[in-house]
């Protein structure tokens, strides 16, 4: 597929295994092919479901990225000022029909939540010490330590701050009960906006919310079409996004609805997909 010459005008793409490895890094392959694309005019927008201030060091040092949608398109920055520009919150009543429905759960010992609030992940502070305990596989324990702030009572937290949470997570380690609640949400409220990008950590917004509604609020404000855009992903989250861009690229270590919902696949994360695919199909 060579898309030299067509009016691609951005770029847009998931982060953690798609352009972030899985040591937290981005490669100098990656680095160099973004940083020519927007040497070429091309808008470049990270798509993201973390929080603002989780954002790699890496991404913050592109110069020349102009708004990142972070939280699974609940709130999008500046990414130049750090401002926050837009957001909806989760409702009130939706947070605690959800806290109320899981209380069992939680109870137990068998959930946790994370809280993302004014660009800051937050979990509670059993859970950020021990991450293991709630399902997180050890390869990303350190992410989850260098990210969420812990808090000494999570369920309080959220209740002090239940009207400015940008997304809720329910971690769990059980798959079987994590398919459970990914079953009862709608039963309990039908005004949040579900997905996940691993498999221990179902993510909840405002129903407004999702990768495709984020990345089409900033091609509205840089006066860009879907049509004129090429989206990469790697988890279920991105599959909307890559259904609504003009060219939606799965990576190819992808969930399968990701790759489902995607016109083609690109190399692995590991392997520099982007940066092999933006080479070799717009000559970037």
């Amino acid at each position: 597929m060579n898309l030299a010459g067509k009016n691609i005008k951005c770029i847009a793409f998931d982060l953690d295994h798609t352009v972030i490895n899985s040591d937290g890094t981005m490669s100098d392959a990656t680095w160099t092919a973004i940083e020519q694309a927007i040497a070429d005019g091309i808008e470049i927008v990270p798509v993201s479901g973390r929080a603002f201030a989780t954002f790699p060091e890496s991404i913050g040092q592109i110069e020349g990225i102009s708004y990142a949608v972070t939280s699974n398109g609940a709130a999008i920055y500046n990414k130049k000022t750090g401002a926050r520009i837009h957001g909806v919150a989760i409702e009130s009543a939706d947070l605690h029909n959800i806290l109320d429905a899981f209380a069992p759960y939680f109870e137990k010992g068998q959930i946790t939540y994370e809280a993302f609030v004014d660009g800051v992940a937050y979990g509670g502070r059993d859970y950020v010490e021990h991450p293991n305990a709630f399902g997180v596989p050890q390869g990303n324990v350190a992410y989850v330590q260098s990210t969420r702030k812990p808090v000494d009572d999570i369920i309080a937290f959220l209740t002090d701050h239940e009207e400015e949470l940008d997304s809720l997570d329910i971690v769990a380690a059980d798959p079987v009960l994590y398919k459970k609640m990914e079953e009862q949400i709608p039963l309990v409220t039908k005004a949040v906006y579900t997905t996940s990008a691993v498999s221990y950590r179902l993510e909840i917004s405002h129903k407004n919310s999702g990768k495709a509604t984020g990345l089409a609020y900033v091609l509205d404000l840089l006066g860009i079409m879907p049509g004129e855009t090429v989206a990469f992903g790697d988890g279920d989250n991105d599959a909307e996004m890559l259904e609504f861009a003009g060219l939606g690229v799965a990576m190819e270590n992808a969930t399968e609805n990701c790759k489902a919902a995607a016109d083609t696949v690109c190399g692995c994360c590991e392997n520099d997909g982007v940066a092999k695919f933006l080479r070799e199909s717009l000559d970037v």
